[in-house]
């Protein structure tokens, strides 16, 4: 089982909902009560709720609770509250809220390393969008009803997966132009 780190808002907010099923909605205005929550706009904190949850549900801290019609509802499972051989399975951390653009660390020594990286993390971030853009479709089939409520949330994520397709040929390009030139 691999370790998790989960912020100390979530965190918090995730004490609230202790024995009982929730939504991403309850998450979310649990998470925006809470006074160590770092997002001030409700969408870029369900946005970071959802996105967390994904994770526990990955990590098996979390389930989805299967229910006809409606919103899906979640429930922690027992293994969010074992501890394991490490300090614990979910590790509080404080960090700054949605961290801008990637600015890596400037290395005069190795720009290349640094392309590379900023490469990897565009690349995860495309993932991260396509994920979600599979997932809104999803949502639109098994409940047309939300079609018009889901749509421009699917049309943005769908634009940003495009935006960041671009942003990784451009730095493969580049990455591939300065091999042709090392060589």
């Amino acid at each position: 089982m691999k370790s998790l780190t989960v912020k100390s808002g979530l965190l918090s907010a995730l004490s609230t909902l202790v024995n009982r099923e929730f939504t991403v909605h309850d998450l979310t205005e649990a998470y925006l009560n809470d006074p160590a929550c770092l997002h001030s706009s409700k969408k870029a904190a369900r946005q970071f709720v959802y996105r967390n949850m994904l994770r526990l549900i990955d990590n098996g801290n979390l389930t989805r609770v299967v229910v006809e019609g409606g919103w899906p509802l979640y429930r922690l499972t027992p293994q969010f509250f074992t501890k394991s051989s490490k300090p614990s399975v979910l590790t509080p951390t404080v960090s700054t809220p949605e961290a801008p653009p990637i600015k890596a660390p400037t290395s005069k020594n190795n720009p290349r390393q640094n392309l590379q990286e900023r490469l990897n993390q565009h690349k995860l971030e495309m993932l991260s969008a396509m994920g979600e853009t599979e997932e809104y479709d999803a949502i639109c089939s098994e409940m047309p009803d939300l079609r018009d409520d889901v749509q421009p949330l699917y049309n943005q994520s769908r634009d940003k997966c495009s935006k960041l397709l671009g942003r990784v040929k451009a730095l493969e390009s580049l990455l591939a132009r300065e091999t042709g030139l090392a060589q």
